[in-house]
């Protein structure tokens, strides 16, 4: 039976890479530009990067603790689709997996990266998932992680921050697409600089994942390459709902656009073609001045 959670085992660190599914890509209405244009270099894979994270920041995702359960070894993760619906949360880990998933799903390469009491991820600049890019044996940066080794100890934390100091990997704090305004911990990193809606942008999100690599306070324990963990060590993702499938879903989008003149022109502020289960749509509009056009502010096909 298919849940809004699961539960993850502490003591089996690399049982963390099956709460990584690509399909999370498919949950996004859809990013405004063509992720196929974007993958092919360092500098587009980072703007396809930040694409991603600022589709999701635009969702109004809240940071949320760990869900309670009495078994201190284990925690609970919530699924992909528990975080993009109702209620629309999630704690530090489970919204870096989510990250990684759709990452993932881009065909980019993520790590999922463990520090005490925090999680975040790092994605590659160097390399995709295309074209068997994450097994190249003969660069050095692939073979730190393409082996049956936990990616984990002072160091490879040493060489991890490398990469990233070098500008190979982009390390993203990802409690910055959530929204909070009441962090547990103020002196830490992710909970300073953040805006008044209680986000991190997308260039502090970077800033604040580089120093999570340096945190003194917070000892790094590990790191995992998603598609070394998923085509190397075998571990299969775990399946998730579907929001299509769920009855009572209704999917959120706001759109907030505003346009000077526009004339013979058609502006469509949300096309929601496909939809299943149900929409709450939302379309803010400010035109100046149209002449001869057509402004559809939602346009649903079939929901």
């Amino acid at each position: 039976m298919l849940q809004n959670e699961w539960k993850w085992s502490k003591a089996d660190e690399k049982s963390l890479a099956q709460f990584v599914n690509e399909k999370a890509f498919e949950l996004l209405l859809k990013l405004p530009v063509n992720r196929f244009d974007l993958i092919n270099t360092p500098q587009d894979r980072k703007e396809l990067i930040k694409t991603i994270y600022e589709t999701l920041l635009s969702l109004k995702i809240h940071y949320a603790h760990e869900k309670y359960q009495p078994e201190k070894e284990t925690q609970l993760i919530r699924t992909p689709s528990a975080i993009l619906s109702q209620p629309g949360e999630g704690t530090c880990l489970d919204l870096a997996l989510l990250f990684c998933s759709i990452c993932f799903g881009c065909d980019l390469l993520p790590l999922v990266i463990v520090i005490e009491g925090h999680a975040l991820a790092a994605v590659s600049l160097n390399y995709k998932r295309q074209n068997d890019e994450w097994n190249k044996a003969f660069e050095a940066e692939r073979n730190l992680f393409n082996n049956n080794e936990l990616f984990a100890g002072e160091e490879k934390r040493e060489k991890l921050l490398g990469l990233i100091n070098d500008g190979d990997y982009i390390a993203i704090e990802c409690t910055g697409f959530a929204h909070s305004k009441t962090l547990s911990d103020l002196e830490q990193p992710e909970a300073k600089k953040r805006e008044k809606d209680g986000s991190l942008q997308f260039d502090r999100a970077i800033d604040v994942g580089r120093q999570q690599l340096s945190n003194p306070k917070r000892p790094f324990k590990f790191a995992i390459d998603i598609a070394a963990a998923q085509y190397l060590w075998k571990i299969p993702p775990l399946e998730f709902p579907s929001l299509s499938s769920e009855a009572t879903q209704l999917i959120t989008a706001v759109a907030e656009q505003k346009f000077g003149t526009l004339k013979d022109g058609k502006v469509i502020g949300i096309d929601a073609r496909g939809l299943e289960g149900g929409g709450n749509l939302k379309s803010k509009q400010d035109t100046d001045t149209m002449e001869g056009g057509e402004m559809t502010g939602i346009k649903l096909g079939s929901l």
